[in-house]
């Protein structure tokens, strides 16, 4: 019989001083490669992981890492970003001699480290880019300039990388094993101009972020920008970062720039104009199991005055925007929902279904599994009930996707 215990443990001690962090579950590709690995040993799934652990077994542990990360990239994912980063290194090497320099954590198997350099190039800037991953075995890949899933996200792969990223294009990108943790997690290339980090912080402890965010900064130039995935905005910051322009981005202000709300939060009228009037009453669908609103006396009688009520409208907003297909402007607006109110239990879950149509499967589970630690005591106009048993299946329906 599996000691299950004994196992967490020893994932623990062995996995989470090299990733950062522990997550709340492991990916259950990872159990079944201890599974298969340890009865090929002749061992106990938990002795065979501390064994990993010792000096001497580098290969193994690669695998081990391997199957404990979640690999989930493509090129251009979030192509907004990488319109907006154009922009961004225009401006700043108008500002700066010499070339900028960009560090993709986090960066898997390369897409997203590939995409920022021929961003780069499209804007007419020298930059040289870092990518770095705690996967030994992403970070080969990366370095062969042999993208494994061949696809983008929101913007068409260039007809040069139909077989291999070109020559020119990685001779500006150096990868490395490392994580956020080491000691110099800038492998000496910094300081940077541009850090990318996202889809990683999300997998992290909410009480870690700031500490891990302050890291990033320290490796930022003033003015620099730190840039999370879109769904990281509702985040909470160290004091030396301020929100950016859009969500999940991020600056560190320079001479006497004045510091931004800590928490902005888009007026209603204003999503109200995108997504039309608050009397329609769309409300999200999963599985099959409706979130059924109150009628509208009971909701009156309860609503509190001023921002629950400004929440409530940002969410009938989002599900009006999934509704119609526009799923990154909902995922604009759920992002300054949560960023106000972190637990608003319907808010986790229109940003998991936001996130699912936008391909990012990985980060709308995380969503999905956000919804079940949500209170619902705030939760007014949906059955909350309806919609944990939803997210539940939601979540189990995108386990482990790769």
């Amino acid at each position: 019989m599996r000691d299950d215990r004994s196992l967490e443990r020893a994932l623990a001690r062995v996995l989470s001083p090299r990733l950062g962090h522990v997550p709340s579950r492991w990916p259950e590709t990872l159990y079944l490669h201890v599974r298969e690995r340890a009865q090929r040993a002749g061992q106990g799934e938990a002795e065979y992981v501390e064994r990993v652990g010792q000096a001497g077994e580098a290969a193994l542990l690669a695998m081990l890492l391997d199957a404990a990360t979640i690999g989930h990239t493509a090129a251009y994912r979030h192509p907004e970003q990488f319109d907006r980063l154009q922009r961004a290194l225009a401006g700043l090497a108008a500002r700066r001699p010499g070339p900028l320099r960009i560090w993709c954590a986090g960066c898997s198997t390369g897409e997203e480290a590939y995409s920022a350099a021929q961003s780069a190039q499209a804007a007419g800037v020298d930059a040289a880019v870092l990518g770095t991953d705690v996967n030994p075995v992403a970070i080969a890949v990366a370095r062969s300039g042999l993208l494994p899933q061949r696809r983008s996200v929101g913007a068409p792969l260039p007809a040069a990388w139909a077989e291999r990223v070109p020559e020119a294009l990685r001779r500006r990108v150096r990868f490395e094993v490392a994580s956020l943790i080491d000691a110099q997690p800038a492998l000496g290339a910094g300081p940077f101009d541009v850090i990318f980090c996202r889809n990683v912080l999300i997998y992290f402890d909410r009480e870690q972020v700031p500490r891990l965010l302050g890291r990033l900064a320290a490796e930022l130039v003033p003015g620099g920008h730190v840039i999370l995935s879109p769904a990281e905005g509702i985040l909470p910051l160290p004091p030396e970062l301020r929100r950016g322009p859009a969500p999940g981005w991020l600056r560190l202000p320079e001479g006497d720039d004045r510091p931004e709300p800590a928490s902005p939060r888009a007026p209603v009228a204003q999503v109200e104009e995108e997504s039309g009037p608050a009397s329609a009453r769309g409300r999200a669908t999963a599985g099959g199991v409706a979130a059924v609103a109150p009628p509208p006396d009971a909701a009156a009688a309860q609503a509190p005055a001023g921002a629950s009520v400004a929440q409530d409208r940002r969410a009938e907003a989002a599900a009006r925007l999934l509704s119609a297909g526009r799923a990154a402007e909902a995922e604009q607006v759920l992002s300054a929902l949560l960023n106000a109110d972190p637990e608003h239990l319907e808010g986790w879950f229109l940003l998991g279904e936001a996130l699912l149509a936008r391909g990012e499967r990985a980060q709308a589970r995380a969503a999905f599994q956000r919804v079940l630690r949500c209170s619902a005591a705030g939760t007014r106009n949906v059955d909350a009930d309806a919609l944990r048993r939803a997210a539940v299946r939601r979540a189990e329906a995108l386990r482990d996707p790769r």
